[in-house]
């Protein structure tokens, strides 16, 4: 039996991966469920699990959604504990940080009743397992019309992709520091750099690349 701690601020989606995990007999353990960031964080502290299954994007009471430095947070705390990401969002920059950020698998919500289970199984046999959506998304294509916006996705970094997610979400550069503990200077210039780099010149143009390009769930 493995024991896993979930989470995931949609209610619905938590009685999905409830009842998914349920269908299974004995095979599993819900041991914890969480609702953001600061509580799964308390949760995994306190009930010790095998796996953990967890949504990308969760705001807290402020607001604010977590995302990589949460995945980052986890890895710190939790080094050895194998984590299954449920995400919307299909930015391969960001994808590439979930993975770098040590999460075993990721997982479209959309096929999660399909592929969640393959993930679960990967993962605790020591593999990882990326959605066919993302496996696609990760191999460089030809650059040619409507490609050219994933291509221009790779040119970020995962640190200045998060950066644009969080702005686009409709977080201030003063919000997303404090978000992420570092400086507003630095939140500046790695926005600033990010613009620079596809060529823009306004904040609108910057929120509508996050939405074309899969930065938002």
């Amino acid at each position: 039996m493995v024991d896993i701690v979930i989470a995931d601020d949609h209610p619905v989606v938590l009685m999905g991966i409830k009842a998914l995990l349920d269908s299974q007999g004995d095979a599993f353990r819900i041991v914890g469920e969480a609702h953001n960031g600061g509580e799964l964080l308390k949760v995994l502290a306190e009930r010790p699990c095998g796996l953990l299954i967890t949504d990308f994007s969760m705001p807290d009471e402020q607001g604010s959604t977590d995302g990589l430095i949460l995945l980052q947070r986890l890895r710190r705390d939790f080094p050895s504990l194998p984590v299954v990401v449920l995400t919307m969002v299909h930015n391969p920059t960001l994808i590439r940080g979930m993975l770098a950020a040590g999460v075993k698998g990721v997982v479209d919500k959309g096929g999660m009743m399909t592929e969640l289970l393959l993930a679960i199984q990967a993962t605790v046999n020591g593999r990882d397992y990326l959605s066919g959506r993302y496996r696609a998304g990760l191999v460089e294509p030809d650059v040619s019309g409507a490609e050219a916006s994933e291509a221009l996705a790779g040119q970020l970094s995962a640190r200045e992709a998060e950066i644009v997610r969080l702005f686009a979400s409709g977080l201030s550069i003063t919000q997303i520091a404090e978000h992420v503990h570092r400086s507003v200077k630095t939140i500046s210039q790695q926005k600033n750099d990010a613009m620079r780099k596809l060529g823009f010149t306004s904040n609108s143009q910057l929120y509508e690349y996050a939405r074309a390009s899969g930065l938002l769930a």
